[in-house]
C-alpha cells in the first residue's frame, strides 16, 4: 500500500500576497457600494419617471375641463403689478436656513454604512502590515 506524501507549499512573500489580496478585497467592497449608489439612482430616477408622468396626466385632464368652459377674452383681464418688497435680512436668514438645513441632509446621506466600515477596517489591516 502506497502512503500519500504530504507537499507544503512555501510562499516567498507572505506580507506581499497577504496585501494584494486586502487591496482586491477593498476594490470588491467599493464596486459594491458604487452599484447600491446606482441602483438606488435607478430607483429614485423610476420614482421621478412615474411622479413625471402623472403630473402630465393631471395637466392634461385640468386643461381639457379648462377648454372646456368659456374664458373671458383677454383683453378684459386687468393684470396688477405685485410690488413687495422683502428686506435682506429676512432673505438671508431664509437662505441660510435652507443652507443648514441641505448640510444636516447631507450628513446624514455621509454617514458610514457597512460596507465603508469594513473597507476602512480593511485598509487598517493593510496599514498594519
Amino acid at each position: 500500500m502506497m502512503q500519500k506524501k504530504l507537499l507544503h507549499a512555501q510562499i516567498k512573500n507572505p506580507l506581499l500576497v497577504r496585501k494584494t489580496l486586502l487591496e482586491s478585497a477593498i476594490s470588491t467592497a467599493e464596486i459594491l457600494r458604487s452599484m447600491q449608489v446606482l441602483r438606488k439612482i435607478k430607483a429614485e430616477e423610476n420614482r421621478k419617471k412615474a411622479e413625471l408622468k402623472g403630473l402630465f396626466e393631471e395637466v392634461r385632464i385640468l386643461r381639457a375641463k379648462l377648454e372646456e368652459k368659456e374664458l373671458p377674452p383677454l383683453g378684459e383681464i386687468k393684470h396688477e403689478k405685485i410690488n413687495k418688497n422683502v428686506p435682506k435680512k429676512i432673505l438671508i436668514r431664509e437662505e441660510v436656513r435652507k443652507q443648514r438645513n441641505q448640510e444636516r441632509i447631507l450628513g446624514k446621506e455621509t454617514e458610514k454604512s457597512g460596507i465603508d466600515l469594513e473597507i476602512d477596517n480593511l485598509r487598517e489591516k493593510i496599514r498594519n502590515l
